[in-house]
């Protein structure tokens, strides 16, 4: 049986009063209906804290089982951006550093033969994406199919692409994005641990966190309370499922990913619970350089301008699926948008302009005073 997570809704207020919220049950769910996006569920932070957790519309459509602060939702690429925490917690255990070569630690698979200098692929240009590794992202396969092995992903038995996890660019010179080398990183962390990635996640960083309802994998216990993902036409399709599940196979509540947001802007010793130092995750949040016109990244946090904002976190988007983290750190704020509809994106956009207009209105308070 799932235990309760750290974060209970009873524990939060349903602030129906607040004008945001208000703003965002309206601006969601018109986004959602046009979208075709059956359910989605919201949570804002406000000076570290959650302020309020709000869900509208339905984790199934035909059984109308609505949307809850414990429905189950994969989120795509945010998954890389969770993953770099077990990769950092390997660092501060001293089972690698940030900068060594990577072949130098692997068995199982090595960086093939390469024009470009392989002995420069580390931990710390895998997680910023600037390690100059291919592969975009991953399709995953259907629920129920069995899946490849990660070396045979490596070696680029993919259906969604077939490309395997090469050298593409010189490392350290160009922002690239690469969900390959988050696979390369959970290759990794199963050699050095000698556990699944999954098993690792969960017993390391999930549970010391409380994150209950949080895990690689899909669990019968996570089945039972999870969305159901639809297609763009609003049509139900199966869930997927990934080997490569540090770059994209992640499954969570809104729940517990709004505290693991809170945990990243208030990085206070306590609640981070001996998983990571503080001074970690400031590190994770910095820039790591270069950056290009596609992208900036720290270790596993991605910058992001939109609508003039500048912010770390991360978007996700599988088919069925897509959500977005955005975290402001000045203001101490944040928003959490996850949904089961493969339009999702434009779903988070509308709740994002409507977020985003509040955190300029504190700003502007700031300088006015």
């Amino acid at each position: 049986m799932i235990k309760k997570s750290v974060v209970k809704k009873e524990d939060i207020p349903q602030k129906s009063s607040d004008p945001l919220y208000q703003e965002i049950q309206k601006a969601g769910s018109e986004a959602a209906k046009k979208n075709h996006v059956p359910g989605l569920a919201v949570a804002v932070i406000r000076n570290g804290k959650i302020a309020w957790i709000q869900c509208i519309g339905y984790a199934d459509v035909a059984s109308g089982k609505p949307v809850t602060a414990q429905t189950i939702f994969n989120i795509g690429s945010i998954s890389k951006l969770v993953s770099s925490w077990g990769f950092l917690q390997l660092v501060e255990k001293k089972l690698i550093t940030l900068d060594e070569p990577i072949n130098q630690s692997l068995t199982r698979w090595k960086v093939p033969p390469s024009p470009y200098d392989i002995s420069k692929v580390n931990l710390r240009r895998i997680l910023s994406h600037t390690a100059g590794l291919s592969v975009h992202g991953y399709g995953g396969s259907e629920q129920g199919t069995p899946l490849m092995t990660l070396e045979e992903s490596l070696n680029g038995k993919t259906k969604r692409n077939g490309e395997s996890v090469h050298l593409i660019n010189e490392p350290g010179t160009k922002w690239k994005y690469s969900g390959g080398g988050y696979t390369l990183a959970q290759l990794l962390l199963e050699e050095k641990t000698k556990e699944s990635f999954a098993g690792y996640m969960k017993k390391s960083v999930f549970q010391p966190l409380g994150l209950n309802h949080t895990s690689y994998e899909w669990t019968e216990e996570m089945k039972a309370s999870s969305a159901t993902a639809y297609d763009t036409l609003g049509k139900p399709i199966k869930n997927r499922i990934f080997t490569e599940q540090a770059a994209a196979g992640l499954q969570t509540t809104i729940s517990d990913l709004a505290h693991f947001a809170e945990l990243s802007i208030t990085t206070d010793s306590k609640g981070l619970n001996r998983v990571l130092n503080p001074e970690t995750i400031h590190l994770m949040e910095q820039p790591v350089i270069p950056l290009s016109n596609d992208g900036e990244s720290g270790l596993g946090y991605r910058f992001m301008n939109f609508e003039g904002l500048r912010t770390i976190g991360h978007t996700g988007e599988n088919i069925g699926w897509s959500a977005g983290m955005f975290l402001h750190l000045p203001t101490k704020s944040g928003l959490v948008v996850l949904s089961n509809g493969s339009r999702g994106d434009n779903v988070w956009y509308s709740v994002y302009m409507s977020w985003v207009k509040t955190i300029k209105a504190v700003q502007t308070h700031h300088v006015d005073n």
